[in-house]
């Protein structure tokens, strides 16, 4: 070959080259940027992956907590309905009436008892001391059987059936 034919070639080479070389340069870029983003997506899914297992333990450790915390407040409020339990029964303890209609019958005999010594003891010198105090015991007790006379709820009612029946 003759050189004129030699750089012909090499000069119709060359412009080959620069017409292929474009196609070459953004076929190799978005090779490396097929390639990035590859890489990149493979980090953020690690990151995420680790963050999710975080979330997750956190998670698990809060639901840990919440049912100490659950058995925690059932326990406390168990021990309340106790303590609650407890206070109703002495409250009606004492609202209930310990008394019945047999103890305002023993008392009024009592208080009769008491008003008969002291009239006997009127009778007496020297012994007014006792017989104030026996007014002063036997007034007391009166009034305690009335006020457990109101309270009791079988006398009145049986009185009141007696009254309507007579």
């Amino acid at each position: 070959m003759q050189p004129q034919q030699l750089v012909l070639a090499i000069g119709i080479l060359w412009l080959a080259t620069l017409v292929a070389l474009p196609f070459l340069f953004a076929t190799a870029r978005r090779r490396a940027h097929a390639a990035g983003l590859a890489k990149g997506k493979t980090i953020k899914d690690a990151a995420h992956v680790h963050q999710i297992r975080m979330v997750e333990r956190h998670l698990a450790d809060k639901q840990a907590e919440l049912v100490n915390a659950q058995k925690a407040f059932t326990a406390h409020m168990e021990a309340r309905r106790q303590v609650i339990a407890e206070l109703e029964d002495r409250i009606m303890s004492y609202t209930g009436l310990a008394v019945t209609k047999a103890d305002y019958q023993a008392l009024i005999a009592v208080c009769e008892t008491l008003e008969t010594a002291g009239r006997t003891w009127k009778q007496l010198k020297g012994a007014e001391a006792w017989v104030a105090r026996t007014e002063q015991q036997g007034r007391s007790l009166r009034e305690l059987a009335t006020r457990i006379r109101t309270e009791l709820p079988t006398l009145n009612t049986k009185a009141g059936d007696k009254g309507a029946a007579a």
